[in-house]
């Protein structure tokens, strides 16, 4: 596959559309060899590899059950896309050392993904601001 932008975006959404099952939470493996390169991905915001960050993200995921998508915009140029989202979550499990408070918040993300030869190779960004999060899920009602 080409490294151009519209391929590139096509990679990004491929992923984020498909690679994990939000009524279940499991990753999709062919959809994630499909579009990442194994031995040369790497996540700056998760700190890891592609199994490292899948873990994470995995932990991160399980505090929330998906209620609705408010937005899903996607942007390429050369080899970056960048994808902005918005989304309605129920914070149904422990994070942050924060038990499960059932509250309904709005998660912002905005992340960048490097990509070469048509696979994912680096990661920027993601579940929006931590600190904003925090406050949602442990303000006084």
């Amino acid at each position: 596959m080409a490294d151009d932008a519209q391929s590139n975006k096509v990679v990004v959404q491929r992923f984020i559309r498909d690679g994990r099952d939000r009524e279940t939470g499991r990753w999709d493996m062919q959809v994630i060899g499909e579009v990442f390169d194994v031995d040369r991905y790497f996540s700056h915001s998760w700190g890891g590899d592609l199994a490292e960050t899948g873990r994470r993200m995995a932990r991160y995921f399980s505090a929330f059950e998906f209620l609705e998508l408010l937005n899903d915009d996607f942007v390429a140029e050369h080899d970056f896309v960048v994808h902005r989202s918005s989304a309605r979550v129920r914070h149904v499990g422990e994070i942050f050392g924060v038990a499960a408070t059932n509250r309904v918040i709005t998660v912002h993300t905005v992340e960048m993904w490097r990509l070469a030869n048509g696979k994912i190779i680096e990661h920027w960004g993601g579940a929006g601001d931590g600190r904003n999060l925090y406050e949602h899920i442990t303000a006084d009602e």
